[in-house]
């Protein structure tokens, strides 16, 4: 074989390896193509994660706005619960209200300490008011103080909600929880067909004894329990 067609056929079998060099770069190009869409992919749970405290932000909101419209009140600010009244602004007879929803660690509790019991009413008795009883609970019945309602400093009236005391962490192995816990209610206005039970973190829904009393008639727990 001559020498000139000897380098021809050497020279094309040498090029052979850059070809399967050019060829595999191609195709991880082409397989790196779908990779640049990945990071939108993994965006996904990122989003969906991040909707979580948005969520819990609403629960709470909706706490607030469930106990507003329970206990009769009017706030400047409703959104926060902020500039809160209870009775009759125009004539003077009303009392300033600071609401807390949450039933949970930072919750404030109480007992009914009446022999008798006592009767939740739906709004605070005031000049012109029309009140109706929601429930009657018995004496020893555990509550959760949910709002306040002061003229000037005093505490006179307090909206109160009856809770399974099973549901209170703090009432495990405290001896309040012994003298006050689940009793007796009679009368209830029923909100539903649920039994009072946890919706979230400190918070109850369904049927739920809940309404206005009076501030003697309570047991009032320091630092919440």
């Amino acid at each position: 074989m001559d020498m000139p067609l000897l380098r021809s056929r050497m020279a094309r079998i040498a090029a052979v390896p850059g070809l399967l060099l050019a060829l595999a770069a191609c195709a991880a190009g082409e397989s790196s193509s779908p990779a640049t869409s990945s990071p939108t992919i993994a965006t996904a749970p990122a989003t969906a994660s991040t909707a979580a405290p948005v969520s819990a932000s609403a629960s709470a909101d909706s706490g607030l706005a469930a106990l507003i419209q329970a206990s009769g009140v009017k706030c400047s600010d409703a959104s926060k619960g902020a500039g809160c009244t209870a009775g009759d602004v125009d004539s003077g007879d009303f009392y300033d209200v600071e609401l807390s929803p949450a039933c949970g660690e930072q919750g404030f509790f109480a007992g009914v300490a009446e022999d008798k019991g006592v009767d939740t009413l739906d709004a605070v008795p005031s000049t012109g008011s029309r009140v109706s009883t929601t429930a009657r609970l018995s004496k020893g019945q555990l509550v959760c103080v949910q709002g306040i309602g002061r003229a000037g400093q005093n505490p006179l009236f307090y909206y109160v909600v009856a809770i399974p005391a099973a549901t209170v962490d703090k009432c495990k192995g405290s001896a309040l929880c012994e003298t006050y816990g689940d009793r007796p209610i009679s009368g209830m206005k029923e909100m539903g067909s649920e039994a009072c039970h946890v919706a979230g973190p400190g918070h109850y829904a369904g049927n739920c004894a809940q309404g206005w009393v009076s501030a003697d008639v309570l047991d009032l727990f320091s630092d919440g329990m």
